[in-house]
């Protein structure tokens, strides 16, 4: 199962970010993910780094880990935006970049205090996950140089996609259109979600299709042998992704060493 970690960028200097960055990639994860915020509103926070322009600076201080966004808010992010930012980070990274989208957040969410002050829409749950599929369809065009996107950059390789997930529904959407799902630990019915997912991969024919979870940086996660890992492998998880914040500090990455490197 593969390790890797997601860098929170609220209330984090650009220098420390990227010197997680590089630890993270010394101490044996696989890859560096970080999250897309336009704000810290919803954590009370004093502000965030920028996703776009943190990855290209992580492709060019590391050399190995792979990276990309975990995940892009796609009623924020037009598709066109994400195609060329998603190409010129393939390109920066010499192929170690990966698509993580999401469906954001509604009403009743905490995190879509961050699009109502600035205007955006806060969708109900049936748009937001239609704006997923909206997202990788043009993606997918975009990709196999659909002569309507003439001129917009191609990646090379197209990134994989993951899709992250908050119950069965959305899970469908991932396993029909993405080549991944992402959960976090606190998903209600994980295994009801997952199998909603690998369901809907195997009706629409989509092979290698993998089940990946966002979990606390925490010795019970990142250790291959744990009970925690091997309950979710079970399940059919093949790669977890481990929340860093400033707050824990950058020897906690140093230390996770031990762990990565076996995971």
């Amino acid at each position: 199962m593969q390790t890797d970690i997601v860098l929170n960028p609220i209330d984090v200097s650009a220098p420390m970010f990227l010197e997680a960055a590089r630890r993270a990639e010394a101490a044996g994860f696989g890859a560096v993910w970080t999250y897309d915020h336009i704000s810290a509103v919803a954590f009370r926070g004093h502000g965030t780094l920028d996703v776009w322009s943190m990855l290209g600076a992580v492709a060019a201080v590391t050399e190995r880990v792979h990276l990309g966004p975990l995940v892009v808010n796609t009623p924020a992010r037009h598709p066109a935006h994400i195609a060329v930012a998603s190409a010129s980070l393939q390109a920066l990274s010499g192929g170690r970049f990966g698509l993580g989208l999401g469906a954001g957040a509604g009403t009743e969410s905490k995190y879509s205090e961050e699009l109502a002050m600035v205007g955006l829409p806060v969708l109900d749950a049936a748009s937001r996950r239609q704006r997923v599929v909206e997202a990788i369809e043009v993606l997918r065009a975009v990709w196999a140089r659909d002569p309507r996107y003439v001129g917009i950059a191609v990646p090379e390789p197209p990134p994989p996609i993951y899709v992250a997930a908050n119950g069965p529904r959305l899970a469908a959407v991932a396993g029909a259109h993405a080549d991944a799902v992402n959960f976090h630990d606190w998903q209600a019915d994980l295994p009801g979600a997952v199998a909603a997912a690998v369901a809907a991969a195997r009706e629409a024919g989509n092979e290698g299709f993998r089940v990946t979870l966002e979990v606390p940086f925490e010795e019970k996660w990142l250790r291959a042998d744990s009970a925690e890992r091997e309950g979710v492998a079970e399940l059919g998880v093949s790669q977890v992704m481990a929340r860093w914040s400033a707050d824990l500090g950058l020897d906690a990455i140093e230390a996770a060493a031990r762990w990565t490197e076996t995971a």
